[in-house]
């Protein structure tokens, strides 16, 4: 990056706003004029200003995307920090951050806030000028999609400031534009926590939505990444603070309003709802998954590697394709040498630039136990049946074990060592190509959605997301069956995932039965997250087999009536045929005898013949037969009359509880070194009003940390005395 021109007031009041003469043709905001916007011009007027006031807000993002990385990550059970990294790096993980830690420094956020005030305090979001789309002329309003864009990007700015700092945390909406303000901002502005920051910018964001839009101008930011990911949806951040909300006040219905965000954005298309201007139309999980093939399954042949090992859901090259996953990302500088280079790239992976020094980050055994201890579970057709099978380790190489290419297939395939020049060497694949810092990415989202629905009281919708993925066939005869209220069934209803959108391959029944036509199964646009890695997650009865199973020891449930037992010997005569089948159906036979129309056995003595006889034990058989399907037809009608009447009460709460589980797992299996695992670890432990929740987490890292986070006044950063709790 070259050639910055920015107002420096003082301080962490830099950088009034930024526009930039910026030369070099793969960085970033290469805007190529040297419009400076200074403190005294308090006016923006001009589409032109609209452009370069971003621009100095995306400037001074770069400072951040790093450390916010850092701190969502080292702080929470997936990383070691290695011996040769940085002290500072050390200490973010080990929870002893003191104020002369580099990364340590709230005043770059205030930056970018400062610059977000100042754009919201003067920018006229009713001027407009006229524009000519498809030979049509209309009225543009210049200054709404940047607007509602720093709206967003304020919020999510002090959200973050929330999760590293905790509480008293300086809250400023107005533009500090004086030196003497900038002396005195920190020490005499008002203080939030994070729940006070949530409810306010809520309330700051909602009357925008209805304003979201990308930005017409796909100029002025980088070669590599469009203009419009720079943007953050304001749907999502509203999403993301709901749930942050429900959280810490323990609140399901904010995690209804957070669900319904995250989906607000999921629907969203550019043009108004359902149109088609070149996006896709949903923002779904790509069938993009690591999966052993069929060959594999079916030849027991697992010394190739699994397919899918592209990691395409990490590109920033593209934008609102079928093919692409990442939303919003920071723009960062091409090249190690520059201002703002992506410093992610060289600390969880060998530094090439600088004679291939290793990576200061590790897996922590954690990580590679979450991805290990999974089962993977795959199908293959052999004569036009299907068989499942599952992978496991004695199946493998022992180098594929080793390089966690078994259970979930995600951070074997991402993560990788190999001999370099005298040392080992080590590459993940996700945070080693991407150039850029992706901040929302369409797998995160989902997950985020599962665990607002689940936390709001929908544990087999939030199932759903893990397992086989949404549209209305799923919703409509998995989730909405179970609605108890109107107001549960209109909430359901509120997510539309039509199928003329998809590739349909589920049936899914209001009696929980579902069918599913396996063979446009490597063909949908959506798949369950946990099949990213895992297989067919919806089938495997390693996974989570309690989704069918409801126990018998609850209050009320009807008795499982008896079965029909057919283990027995039929290739004899008559009189050994009916021993044989009373000999497994006694009871069965005694309970159809004594029904007030029931069916006697039959006395074989009283036939004459060897033929009648015969005929008179396979018609009693057929009778034995029909009963028990009769008995279990009333059996399931029972089950579900209570299930709907009565169970859910008892048994969601656990459906919930083993649903959480396997988020946290999932959290840890598609979100590893992304920077979301602390953030996730606090949210889980305020809902659960349990500090050790986290602790234990961490602990498994690092033991010694147990004691210290039991306490969660020690899981923030402290500054200068003045934030932090």
């Amino acid at each position: 990056m070259k050639n910055l021109k920015y107002f420096l007031a003082f301080g962490w009041v830099c950088c009034i706003f930024a526009a930039a003469s910026l030369t070099s043709c793969d960085d970033m905001l290469d805007m190529g004029n040297d419009d400076v916007l200074y403190a005294d011009r308090n006016h923006l007027t001009s589409a032109n200003d609209t452009v370069n006031s971003y621009v100095g807000i995306l400037v001074q993002l770069q400072k951040i995307a790093v450390r916010t990385n850092l701190f969502g990550e080292l702080r929470g059970d997936l990383v070691d920090v290695n011996a040769n990294a940085h002290a500072d790096l050390k200490a973010i993980s080990n929870f002893t951050v003191d104020d002369d830690n580099i990364y340590n420094n709230p005043r770059d956020y205030y930056a970018v806030i400062n610059n977000c005030n100042y754009f919201l305090a003067n920018a006229d979001t009713l001027l407009r000028e006229q524009r000519y789309e498809n030979g049509a002329a209309s009225d543009f309003y210049v200054f709404r999609a940047e607007y509602v864009a720093v709206r967003a990007v304020r919020a999510w700015l002090y959200l973050q400031l929330g999760q590293i700092y905790g509480s008293n945390i300086p809250f400023v909406t107005d533009p500090i534009l004086s030196l003497d303000d900038a002396d005195n901002a920190l020490a005499n502005a008002p203080k939030k926590n994070l729940a006070q920051i949530c409810d306010y910018f809520i309330d700051d964001l909602k009357p925008y939505v209805a304003w979201f839009n990308y930005f017409t101008h796909s100029s002025g930011y980088n070669s590599h990444m469009p203009a419009r990911m720079s943007v953050f949806p304001v749907s999502l951040v509203l999403g993301d603070l709901y749930l942050w909300a429900s959280s810490l006040k323990q609140d399901p219905l904010l995690a209804r309003e957070a669900a319904k965000s995250y989906f607000d954005y999921i629907d969203w298309t550019p043009g108004g709802k359902n149109s088609n201007t070149g996006y896709k139309r949903k923002n779904v999980i790509k069938n993009v998954a690591v999966a052993w093939t069929a060959n594999n399954l079916s030849g027991g042949n697992f010394n190739f590697t699994p397919s899918g090992r592209d990691n395409q859901w990490f590109s920033t090259s593209s934008f609102g394709l079928q093919s692409s996953e990442v939303i919003t990302a920071i723009g960062m500088d091409s090249a190690s040498a520059e201002g703002h280079f992506n410093e992610l790239r060289y600390l969880y992976s060998y530094n090439r630039d600088e004679n291939d020094v290793e990576a200061s980050f590790a897996p922590s055994k954690a990580c590679c136990d979450y991805s290990d201890s999974q089962v993977y579970y795959g199908y293959y057709t052999n004569s036009g049946n299907l068989v499942y099978t599952s992978v496991g380790a004695s199946q493998l190489t022992e180098d594929q074990v080793n390089g966690h290419i078994v259970g979930d297939l995600r951070l074997g395939t991402t993560y990788s060592i190999y001999q370099r020049q005298d040392m080992m060497q080590q590459v993940i694949n996700k945070t080693y190509y991407p150039q850029d810092v992706i901040i929302y990415r369409t797998g995160d989202i989902y997950l985020r959605l599962a665990e607002a629905l689940n936390y709001a009281g929908f544990p087999k919708f939030a199932l759903a997301i893990l397992t086989i993925g949404l549209d209305n066939n799923v919703i409509n005869g998995l989730v909405l069956p179970l609605c108890q209220t109107p107001q549960d069934s209109a909430f359901v209803q509120y997510f539309d995932f039509n199928v003329n959108y998809y590739v349909s391959r589920v049936t899914a029944y209001g009696n929980g039965a579902v069918t599913i036509n396996y063979g446009e199964s490597a063909d949908v646009n959506q798949i369950g997250l946990h099949q990213r890695g895992s297989g067919w997650a919806f089938t495997n009865p390693y996974y989570y087999p309690e989704i069918t199973d409801v126990p018998q020891d609850f209050k009320g449930y009807p008795e499982m009536p008896l079965t029909f037992d057919n283990s027995y010997d039929t290739s004899t005569n008559a009189e050994t045929f009916l021993a044989n089948i009373l000999s497994v159906n006694q009871e069965l036979a005694d309970q159809l005898a004594a029904e007030e129309d029931g069916v006697a056995i039959p006395d074989l003595a009283a036939i004459e013949t060897a033929r009648e006889r015969t005929q008179a034990v396979s018609s009693y058989e057929q009778a034995l037969k029909d009963y028990a399907a009769k008995l279990y037809a009333i059996y399931e009608d029972a089950a579900e009359k209570w299930y709907r009447d009565y169970g859910v009460a008892q048994v969601k709460p656990r459906q919930i509880e083993v649903v959480d589980s396997l988020i946290d797992v999932e959290s840890a299996l598609e979100t590893c070194f992304e920077g979301f695992r602390f953030g996730y670890l606090i949210r889980d432990a305020k809902r659960k009003g349990d500090p050790t929740v986290l602790a234990r987490r961490v602990a498994k890292r690092d033991p010694s940390l147990l004691g210290l986070l039991s306490d969660e006044n020690n899981w923030f950063i402290r500054w200068n005395g003045q934030i932090g709790k």
